[in-house]
């Protein structure tokens, strides 16, 4: 007599028969912690896969276009930034770091590539431009306060229009 696959046969002494849906617990939980595992990866693929568009990005933003050295990779239309934009995204898909891409960027055309400059030049190119604001303020300041102040009249001016 054939038994349906959950079932067991009896044979011989101290054999068991499994009820339906019993003994397959291993399976079943084993099979479940593979599920888990599938959709954990499946989930961490798609966080990935949808950082590289994001990741490419902010790395064509932080590059300028070597055509007019004018605007950023990102913004440029001509066909040179088209290029490195595609350049930049194989990079990312390939998995190579921020710093490796902009690296691979700067010894190709220089520091200039950069939007920002770095290390030394960046803390100058910050402050430079504030000490000009607030210099210049100050100046207009000195220059409001000096025209705002009466003029001592001259004697002989006052007396000469008097007569």
């Amino acid at each position: 007599m054939r038994l349906p696959g959950n079932m067991r046969a009896i044979s011989g002494a101290g054999a068991r028969v499994a009820a339906p849906g019993l003994g397959r617990g291993e399976d079943a939980m084993q099979r479940d912690r593979k599920l888990t595992l599938l959709a954990a990866g499946l989930l961490l693929a798609a966080a990935v896969w949808a950082q590289a568009p994001d990741r490419a990005r902010a790395l064509q933003e932080k590059l300028i276009a070597p055509c007019c050295w004018s605007e950023s990779v990102a913004a440029h239309g001509s066909e040179v930034a088209a290029e490195m934009r595609a350049e930049i995204a194989r990079m990312v898909q390939e998995g190579r770091s921020d710093r490796e891409i902009l690296d691979f960027y700067k010894a190709k055309y220089g520091t200039r590539i950069l939007m920002e400059p770095e290390g030394q030049l960046r803390v100058w190119a910050y402050t430079i431009p504030a000490a000009a604001a607030v210099l210049g303020l100050g100046l207009v300041v000195w220059l409001i306060r000096r025209m705002a102040r009466p003029q001592p009249e001259d004697s002989e001016s006052s007396a000469g229009a008097a007569s």
